[in-house]
Order: structure tokens, then sequence, then C-alpha cells
């Protein structure tokens, strides 16, 4: 026998089916929800769910859901005028019992101050009343937001808290699911789908990861007047540092003792940012050479940033290094990944090792006259 507790539960659950329906201008009442659970064995059990389904019906409380019922003869309990199914006859009866009459008021003033400051966003809020509700008190300034983006957007100018809208500073950095999702109706021509981000998807400024890299040959520095550069990636990107070989780095002290080499400059790496680099096209014409840990996770970024450049030579991450100074190995941090692609047999083979034996030899320990000399072959 289906409970009042049952009943309001599927009423909940057809909520916002009910709120896009009514939205379209559709009925959707009377609305029925079935009653086609089996009726208890014990007589008084049965007794008490049927009288609390009626005491929660409109005829005791004047609103809510009717009881259809039907006198049915039962196995146990012989003729009893029994629930078939609950009715909502109209749209206030079904939200006065879920009580959400002032939801609905306020959802339907969103409703018509949205559609008629900006009409092109009427489809998206008959899909979204649960967006319209949850952002309820905000739309005033959310549409300035939209309004300025379709109206007054000026690309690659503003960084997000500088935008000129009568909002306040931190407003859209703290509502950017929303605009995002506003913004992708409204401008869908004038946004990088590509990016998830939301400075990079709507061409607005952003604090830019840095590129940091040193001159390994004073002859090179001359142009910058400085050793040791930070620079946003844009910049990085934009700007061919003349230079033949490029050292990329994993661990900073590595990166800022690395010596002497002829035409060349270091890019700490920093673990997986490397991804970054993807977009320094520049680097396509350098001999590029990589160095990490010897462990899993520095092949596995050698692998990744071999696939950006293909001409990526591995620097001293060879299995005669790890013979060398293997009192220095520890436990490394384990991965599930079988098979790097990018990687050459004789890397593929330390990097399977290193694997199965969850190694690490970090580059920290190998000593700075070993990596002299290998520099020097260079």
């Amino acid at each position: 026998m289906i409970t009042a507790e049952e009943i309001r539960k599927k009423a909940e659950r057809k909520y916002f089916d009910i709120l896009q329906s009514t939205l379209k201008g559709e009925n959707s009442f009377p609305l029925i929800i079935r009653s086609n659970k089996g009726l208890s064995k014990d007589f008084n059990r049965m007794s008490a769910e049927i009288a609390e389904v009626f005491s929660a019906s409109k005829d005791r409380n004047g609103f809510g859901y009717t009881v259809v019922s039907e006198l049915t003869k039962t196995r146990h309990h012989g003729s009893q005028d029994i629930p078939k199914s609950i009715e909502f006859e109209t749209l206030s009866d079904y939200l006065k019992f879920l009580n959400k009459e002032k939801e609905f008021r306020k959802l339907s003033e969103n409703f018509d101050l949205i559609k008629r400051q900006i009409p092109a966003l009427e489809k998206w809020l008959v899909q979204n009343p649960k967006q319209v509700i949850l952002n309820s008190g905000k739309w005033p300034d959310l549409l300035k937001v939209c309004k300025w983006f379709l109206n007054q957007f000026e690309p690659n100018k503003f960084y997000l808290r500088e935008l000129p809208i009568d909002v306040h500073t931190k407003f859209i950095e703290e509502n950017k699911p929303i605009l995002k999702s506003l913004l992708d109706v409204l401008i869908p021509d004038r946004i990088d789908g590509n990016e998830s981000v939301f400075e990079k998807r709507f061409y607005l400024k952003y604090a830019q990861p840095t590129i940091r890299f040193r001159f390994l040959d004073s002859f090179l520095s001359d142009e910058f007047r400085y050793e040791d550069l930070s620079v946003p990636l844009d910049q990085f990107t934009q700007t061919t540092v003349n230079c033949k070989k490029v050292v990329i780095i994993e661990n900073l002290l590595n990166f800022l003792t690395f010596p002497h080499l002829s035409e060349g400059i270091a890019v700490w790496g920093k673990g997986f940012a490397i991804e970054h680099l993807k977009q320094v096209r520049w680097l396509k014409e350098k001999e590029i050479y990589y160095w990490s840990d010897l462990d899993v996770q520095g092949f596995q970024m050698l692998s990744q940033i071999r696939f950006y450049f293909p001409q990526t030579t591995s620097l001293l991450m060879d299995k005669a290094l790890l013979e060398s100074y293997k009192e220095f190995i520890v436990p490394g941090t384990p991965s599930k990944v079988e098979h790097l692609q990018n990687l050459s047999v004789a890397e593929s083979n330390v990097y399977q090792y290193l694997s199965s034996n969850n190694l690490r030899l970090e580059q920290e320990r190998i000593p700075q006259w070993h990596i002299d000399d290998t520099v020097n072959c260079i």
C-alpha cells in the first residue's frame, strides 16, 4: 500500500518536469500518481496505511491530492475501500502540497524579467527552471553581465575584475558556472568552444602561467640583460629565443645549477606543467633535451613532451645511470600506465623496469661532475 510519504516523494520527482511544462504554457493537470503497491496482510497495518493516505488528502486539508478509491475484494480482508490512484487536480494543489508556492511565484517573476530583458534566453529558461530558482536574487546582476557581453564586449582587453559592469568586483568570479551556461547560448559565435576555463573561453585576460628559463650561454643573454627570466606564457610563445638548444629540467635546483651549454637555454619543467609548452611553436625548430627523475612519472612526462616535439632527446635517463647510482634508489610512486607510446626501445625498457619494481632515482642525487661531463658531450 502506498504511503503518504511515498506520494510526496513521487510528486517531488516530477517537480522540474512540471515546471518545464508550465513554462512552455502546457497543462500537466490532473497529475496522476498510481497506487500500485500490494496491501499488507496485517489488517491493522493495512487500515492504518489507508487512513494515513486519506488524512493527508485534499478532502481533509483543503489542498493537495485527491484519493480515487474503489471497493475491492481482497484475499485476506474481504471487501475494502482501497486507494487506486492519487490525483493532483490543479497546479495550485500540487504546489501547496509540496510547499513550493513561494518558490514558483519567484520563478515566474524571474522568468518574466529575463524573457522581457533578453528574449533570446526564453528557450534556455524553459530548459533550466532549476537554475532560474537556484540563482534567484542574482538575476538583475546576471542580466547586466549578459547584456554587456552581448553589446559592449571587446576581446582580450579586460581582466575579470576590471570589466566595466555595474556589479561588485567578485560577482562574475563567483558566478562563472551560470554565466557560462547563459553566454554559451547568447554569444556562441564569439567564444572559444575548445576552452573550459571561463577567461579563455570568453576571451578575457587572465593570470597566465609563467615560463622560467635560464640562458646557459652568456652570449645569448646580451639581448635581454638577464640570465634567469620568468615571463607569461603568451610572451614566451610569441618571442622566439635566439638559441639552438633547449634543455627542459624538472627539478628547480638542477635547473639553477645546470652548466654552460653553447647556444643553449634551460627551461624549468615543473612536472606536468610542461603541457603549457605545447603552445610554443618555435620550439619545433630547436634541439630539445629532457631531464627529470628516473621514475615512471619522469618517463610519462618525457613521452608527453615528445608527443609535442618528436625531436626531443632524453638526458641522464638511462639504465647505466641507474646502475651507477643504485645506492641512491628509493621507492617511487606507483602508476597503472603500462605502456608509453613515445619512448625508444631502450627508454621503454627502463620505464618497465622502474614501474615493475616501483623505483626512483632523483635528479638531485646525480653528482655535478657527472652532469658537467654529460653536457660537454651535447
